[in-house]
């Protein structure tokens, strides 16, 4: 028969196995609370951050920094508030607010038991704080326009970065990824500048990014500056089968664009410009090397298409004008010269030289001037008093020549002897 004194120490021997089974669990799967991320998993600096934790059984309990060990809240039993923090509680959990995340709020928070003195601070998780930074990038030569075999020296500038746990920078361009900043720690916000240079092949061609690593959390960042690498068509030539210079509306002209040595990591694509007129020339190509290509493009010549002639080279979203040899721009012919205002003023002038200057006419009558009316009546009265006078002169009786014969005819004298 078993004594309670046996029985108590069988008890006692599974409870023992339970617990160290436990530790041995525990210990293999590194399961500590510490290790537990908040909810969220990183805090931004200078924003507002609230942690969740289990109050377990504790009736009064107070919230603690993990950088200083600083008190923040105390719960017993209601939150008391402070500078920067508050708190709520439940029959189960309490949640801590953080008015403005700073890098003392970084690291494990803990809840201690307010009714014990010198009570061991139970872990609530484990808070990591970042800050992303600006970014701005900048390059020794033009990106948009890079020909092989080039050595591209990238600048980038980082302001006001943060992790509390190690962080790092990588920069891709293109399909190359690479380390531009080695994982490291900082202690407070810093600003870093870093140059990377490169050899151009065809993988750098594409976007230009750079990533901020805090921890195992990676994100792009939005620089300013360089957003791609871009390779330019080495040569461009527009041709015509007209003259470009006496254009007529209406004309079917054809232009020939011979561009050579371009490459697109994406799409690649064209754009004629005549005048104020925009066509497609080529569209959403796939290039996998360096190529040429030869676009005709015809359409009707109309006033609109009279102006420069230009090419505009696509590549994804950017877009580079090309500087062409050739045909530059489309002119209209020459209309033929007349002047029906200035053919009038001449006639005038003429007219006005060629009347006699005592002669003024001011009045018009029925189409005639009347100055001029008053000049014809009097020529024809003296012409009518000399014929008068010959023929009186030729009828006179012929005894009574060698006498002076008086006469008075229209107001004249004629004397004959």
């Amino acid at each position: 028969m078993i004594n309670q004194s046996s029985l108590e120490k069988m008890m006692v021997k599974p409870n023992k196995v339970l617990i160290l089974l436990v530790l041995t669990v525990t210990f293999i799967h590194g399961a500590s609370p510490t290790q537990a991320p908040c909810p969220g998993g990183v805090a931004t600096l200078n924003t507002e951050y609230t942690i969740t934790g289990d109050r377990s059984s504790f009736t009064a309990f107070i919230w603690e920094r993990p950088s200083d060990g600083r008190y923040v809240v105390t719960c017993n039993p209601s939150c008391s508030p402070v500078a920067g923090y508050s708190a709520t509680i439940n029959d189960t959990h309490s949640t801590l607010t953080i008015d403005s995340v700073g890098v003392n709020d970084a690291g494990t928070w803990k809840i201690v038991d307010a009714n014990v003195v010198g009570a061991i601070p139970v872990d609530v998780c484990h808070l990591t704080a970042a800050k992303t930074p600006e970014c701005n990038i900048s390059s020794d030569v033009d990106t948009d326009a890079l020909e092989l075999s080039t050595n591209l020296t990238v600048t980038v500038y980082i302001n006001g970065y943060y992790c509390s746990l190690e962080t790092g920078f990588n920069l891709t361009t293109g399909a190359v990824m690479e380390t531009l900043s080695m994982k490291h720690n900082v202690s407070d916000v810093t600003t870093d500048v870093i140059n990377k240079t490169i050899n151009i092949d065809l993988s750098r061609f594409g976007d230009v990014t750079v990533s901020f690593a805090c921890d195992v959390i990676s994100s792009d960042l939005r620089c300013s500056g360089v957003k791609r690498l871009l390779k330019s068509p080495q040569q461009c030539n527009i041709s015509s089968d007209t003259d470009t210079d006496v254009l007529e509306p209406g004309t079917t002209l054809t232009l020939t664009v011979d561009i050579r040595g371009y490459y697109c990591s994406k799409q690649a694509g064209f754009d004629l410009t005549t005048g104020s007129v925009t066509d497609v020339l080529l569209q959403n190509q796939i290039t996998h090397n360096i190529t040429d290509t030869v676009q005709h493009h015809f359409f009707n010549v109309s006033s609109d298409r009279f102006g420069n002639v230009s090419v505009m080279f696509r590549c994804d979203n950017s877009n580079r004008s090309l500087t062409c040899d050739g045909v530059s721009k489309l002119s209209a012919a020459p209309s033929p010269t007349t002047s029906p205002t200035s053919s009038g003023s001449s006639t005038s002038r003429l007219s006005s030289s060629t009347t006699p200057r005592s002669t003024t006419v001011n009045v018009v009558e029925d189409g005639f001037p009347v100055g001029a009316t008053v000049g014809i009546v009097i020529s024809i009265v003296i012409v009518l008093a000399i014929i008068v006078i010959l023929v009186i002169l030729f009828r006179a009786p012929r005894g009574q020549k060698g006498k002076y014969i008086l006469r008075k005819v229209g107001g004249l004298c004629w004397c004959r002897k």
